[in-house]
């Protein structure tokens, strides 16, 4: 039959088929992830937070030893006093303080790493476990102190030269934990790994790092809730973090860059 016996009509349009045309857009863009909006870091570690709530044991670890430690020290101290004399009173002040001091440093670092990692079994869909997140950081525990010990000897020196090296650097060193933790790097390479991280995302890591300071600078400042609501919010101010470090990782992987 002739197509001319039939008339064309111009409004005509073929058939878009919107949901064919939508499964490909979808499936170019898990072929080519890109980073999501910084909002959306934001709202993700809210609701992770939320839905595991048990990320909050860690952050009280080393808050129950700084309580326990300080009853050892001051009982100890009371009975040097009443055995010692005047020079081993000094001596062990002098001591328990130091070790005390390095204690809590390594605590809060096996607290950063355990909530880390339970972040990242969240933002996996699992639900976050202290267990694991304790054998993961246990495993990564030497290379996540001398890391952290040797950013902050840098970064010390940076603020003794000049007050704003000190600044770059800790903002260059932040994501320091998660370089060890999530791509089990150590030493200069983590250091170098998040530098490079800052620098490839330099505007995002910024907001995150500013809004963590804000958080940690104000809400001590509430009355007499402020420090338990600084603490509640550890967990959050960590998730930030490795959320943002997670996109950036898994969009660079999921391009094959």
């Amino acid at each position: 039959m002739n197509s001319d016996s039939y008339p064309i009509d111009p409004d005509h349009q073929p058939d878009q088929k919107p949901d064919a045309l939508a499964a490909v857009k979808e499936d170019e863009k898990e072929k080519n992830p890109g980073k999501r909006p910084i909002g959306e870091i934001f709202s993700r570690a809210y609701e992770i937070y939320r839905n595991n709530p048990i990320m909050i044991v860690p952050s009280l670890i080393p808050m129950a030893a700084i309580i326990v430690g300080l009853l050892i020290f001051f009982g100890t101290i009371g009975l040097v006093a009443v055995f010692g004399n005047d020079g081993s009173i000094a001596f062990s002040v002098v001591a328990g303080l130091f070790l005390f001091a390095v204690l809590m440093i390594v605590l809060f670092f096996l607290a950063e790493g355990m909530t880390i990692e339970m972040v990242r079994e969240a933002s996996s869909g699992k639900k976050a476990d202290i267990s694991s997140a304790w054998q993961a950081t246990a495993a990564r525990m030497e290379p996540l102190v001398v890391t952290s010990f040797l950013a902050g000897i840098i970064v010390a020196l940076g603020y003794a030269l000049l007050f704003i090296p000190g600044l770059i650097l800790s903002f260059a060193f932040y994501f320091v934990a998660q370089a060890v933790m999530i791509d089990g790097k150590s030493g200069m390479q983590a250091l170098k790994a998040s530098y490079r991280f800052v620098e490839a995302n330099l505007s995002d890591a910024l907001v995150v790092v500013l809004v963590s300071l804000a958080i940690g600078a104000i809400l001590p400042g509430i009355p007499l809730i402020g420090p338990l609501i600084c603490l509640l919010s550890l967990p959050y101010i960590y998730g930030l973090a490795t959320l943002l470090y997670l996109d950036e990782r898994d969009g660079i992987l999921g391009r094959g860059d």
